[in-house]
């Protein structure tokens, strides 16, 4: 996850990608690359949506201070996605 722009997320892509290719000699699948805001769209990595909650909430601090906490980090598993698998792949009943 890349906290900055647009155009630093493709400038980290493209600096990626040339390392993959000359370093390590693997081919990065822009089909299944993502830029996404996940403020506003979750992405799907390795079976995991990711995603940055909205809520704000309130916690007390060391000394007793109010402090306002935003942007946690979300990782959810969707679940209708692995039934569907589980079942297609038959360890599972689709009942």
């Amino acid at each position: 996850m890349i906290r900055g722009s647009r155009e630093d997320a493709v400038k980290f892509l493209i600096l990626i990608k040339t390392f993959l290719a000359d370093k390590l000699k693997l081919t990065l699948s822009l089909t299944k690359t993502k830029i996404t805001n996940p403020k506003l769209e979750p992405a799907l990595f390795l079976g995991t949506l990711i995603s940055i909650s909205n809520h704000i909430y309130s916690a007390k601090g060391l000394h007793h201070q109010r402090i306002r906490a935003v942007s946690q980090l979300r990782m959810i598993a969707p679940m209708e996605r692995i039934y569907k698998k589980l079942i297609t792949t038959g360890f599972m009943s689709a009942k």
